[in-house]
């Protein structure tokens, strides 16, 4: 797997049974039922997992929210680089969390925070329905993060369109897309500039249904027929529908290969993972609320 792209996602949240019932409801997710931090599998492959918002954070009023890590081949430089652009923030420099993997927690100039990760290669299984389809990024300007992501990753910016606000597909070095950035009203994306992930749905029209019934919010459905929203917790995510087939040997189906995004197999122990829930917190303190 390259470099710079985007392997992982987890969902900070204040209320676990409400999560585990809300996502599962909405993309059939099951759960191991880990209350410190617990892994969502979709169509039986390891997916995102969801852990607890501490009671200080609940009372500060800091909103729930999701976690994108990128991997990266060179922590310590990938670091510096991040350090070189004004208004980034290392709120967590290299940190070992077992003898092959680290991590660094980095706001970018626009308050969108995100985890470097440096490790193993990561393998992932086939496509299928309520996975990570793409990760977006919601920002106030997207002339704050161009030249910092382009510095850090070689990913380039590709304007989409203008209406009804700035969007530019993330292009990797090797032309493959990584992302999708959008420059979203503050009406609509609230205070804070954020990465989060888009989840496969076989029809928005359903899934935004569904997520009204549970007490979430559907904010704007786009051209493309991306849907923004947000969990009943406040937590920021967006659907795309897919195309799908039947998934030989299994009833799960598969997303067309124009949204490129597999299931996760990690090839190290995901216990390794728990020594990370503190550093996440202490970096959720500090989201920029400009």
């Amino acid at each position: 797997m390259a470099y710079e792209r985007f392997i992982w996602n987890d969902l900070s949240t204040f209320d676990m049974d409400t999560a585990r019932q809300d996502y599962a409801a909405l993309f059939g997710w099951s759960f191991a039922g880990d209350e410190s931090y617990d892994f969502a599998s979709a169509g039986g492959s390891q997916s995102v997992a969801v852990f607890p918002m501490p009671q200080r954070f609940i009372d500060i009023k800091m909103p729930s929210f999701w976690m994108s890590y990128i991997r990266v081949q060179n922590l310590e430089r990938t670091v510096e680089a991040a350090k070189e652009h004004q208004g980034a923030i290392v709120e967590i420099g290299p940190h070992r969390f077992d003898d092959t993997a680290r991590i660094a927690l980095v706001r970018d100039p626009s308050g969108a925070g995100f985890t470097l990760y440096e490790g193993p290669v990561i393998e992932r299984a086939e496509d299928r329905l309520g996975a990570v389809a793409r990760i977006y990024h919601h920002s106030r300007d997207i002339g704050l993060i161009e030249a910092f992501y382009g510095d850090l990753f070689g990913w380039r910016f590709e304007e989409v369109r203008r209406d009804p606000w700035p969007v530019f597909d993330i292009r990797h070095r090797d032309g493959a897309l990584v992302a999708r950035a959008e420059e979203v009203p503050k009406e609509i994306r609230g205070k804070f500039s954020y990465w989060m992930p888009c989840f496969a749905v076989a029809s928005a029209a359903d899934a935004s249904a569904t997520i009204s019934s549970l007490g979430g919010t559907v904010f704007a459905a786009f051209d493309d027929g991306s849907v923004l929203a947000a969990d009943r917790q406040g937590a920021h995510f967006m659907i795309q529908p897919v195309m799908v087939q039947p998934a030989a040997g299994n009833a799960q189906t598969n997303p067309t290969p124009e949204q490129p995004r597999r299931g996760l197999r990690w090839p190290f122990v995901w216990l390794a993972f728990l020594g990370l829930r503190c550093l996440w917190l202490i970096f959720a303190l500090v989201f920029d609320s400009s």
